[in-house]
């Protein structure tokens, strides 16, 4: 049940952030197409923060799906050396 509210939350959160970066490029192209004179600098403002986005999901993916890692302290048995 746990792992169903943190997928849908983490697709809902993909959704928006999706949704709020295409609107940015879409104004940049928008606006890039009446002035052209900084438009590789302009690009390169808008395209760095949805590259650094799409990375920061799929390691948040990758973290929210990975298996649990559960550590068992054996004690040690008669005889044994441990450091």
């Amino acid at each position: 049940m746990l792992q169903l509210v943190v997928t849908v939350l983490f697709w809902a959160a993909i959704l928006a952030a999706l949704v709020a970066q295409l609107r940015i490029l879409q104004s940049t192209r928008r606006v890039l197409a009446a002035a052209s004179a900084r438009s590789a600098r302009e690009w390169g403002f808008a395209l760095v923060p949805a590259v650094a986005l799409v990375l920061t999901l799929v390691l948040a993916w990758r973290a929210a799906v990975r298996p649990p890692v559960i550590e068992v302290d054996l004690p040690a048995a008669p005889g044994e050396v441990r450091s």
